[in-house]
């Protein structure tokens, strides 16, 4: 039996989030679970009782689910003229995890990210690796980082998405993704000024110009990173591989039909195929470890 509320949390700078608390009869742990960029939280229990967070909540992890900043219900949303940079969704994170802890105190405490939540939790890791959480699990995660440079041809591949985006911005001030039918969340200017700009300097840099890619040897947090054998673009596993080698505690896991699969799962496959359970399984796994 697994209870399920709404729930709102107040950012320091007073952006209110709004998500979904699912807490199990007999909770073992703790995950705040986060989606990635272009959509909101529906993408990670669909069909809705049957995804991922209810796979975990299945499992005995309580399920703090969160649309993030300008997503789903944690307007404003970017038509209705809502901005945002990629700090200040860095900046949410403990915000989240502060909540989860005062909701489950004592409950070992982790994160899972589906691609951008996945990152702006490393984010924030970096910045402050003192962090008190017991580990993160990153699914189809990556982020620009200086190694893009060493394969040419996929960094500018992706700079062609880039400047697409960079283009779409400039003419609707923000990406329309829900105009043109590819997600159900478009992203505003100020994040979109920090996706182009950090792809032209091939760094993950806070626009204080703190570098996270610089300062991820100091994270102590364990990680899991696990990527899609059939992710080509938005995280190809060479690329998941190359940013988590500089992260101590990380293990990375190519998931895909060489690790048993039926498929090799793209980079939304890994949420919302039903095939992904046992990737999902491994997730709670690592974190009732």
């Amino acid at each position: 039996m697994v209870a399920r509320a709404a729930f709102h949390v107040d950012c320091p700078d007073g952006w209110r989030l709004h998500g979904e608390l699912l807490t199990p009869e007999n909770t073992r742990a703790v995950a705040v679970v986060g989606h990635a960029m272009f959509v909101d939280r529906r993408t990670l229990d669909r069909p809705r009782g049957e995804g991922l967070v209810s796979h975990l909540a299945a499992r005995g992890i309580a399920v703090v689910w969160p649309d993030l900043r300008g997503h789903g219900k944690s307007g404003p949303r970017p038509e209705d003229g809502g901005d945002w940079t990629y700090d200040q969704l860095v900046a949410d994170v403990p915000a989240l995890l502060d909540f989860a802890r005062a909701q489950f105190p004592g409950l070992p405490l982790h994160a899972v990210g589906h691609s951008l939540f996945g990152h702006v939790t490393l984010a924030h890791l970096a910045r402050h690796p003192e962090t008190a959480l017991d580990g993160l699990v990153m699914l189809a995660c990556n982020t620009a980082n200086p190694e893009w440079r060493a394969r040419p041809l996929r960094w500018l591949e992706k700079g062609a998405y880039v400047a697409l985006s960079g283009t779409l911005v400039r003419l609707f001030g923000r990406v329309p993704i829900r105009r043109l039918k590819l997600g159900s969340d478009d992203e505003p200017r100020g994040y979109i000024d920090d996706f182009v700009r950090t792809w032209l300097i091939a760094d993950w840099r806070a626009r204080d110009g703190f570098s996270y890619y610089a300062a991820l040897p100091s994270v102590r947090t364990p990680i899991l990173a696990m990527v899609g054998a059939g992710d080509r673009l938005f995280s190809p596993p060479v690329d998941v591989q190359g940013l988590m080698r500089r992260v101590p505690r990380a293990e990375v896991e190519i998931v895909g039909r060489r690790s048993g699969l039926p498929v090799d799962p793209g980079h939304m496959a890994l949420v919302l195929d039903p095939r992904m359970r046992p990737v999902w399984e491994r997730a709670a796994s690592f974190m009732l470890r």
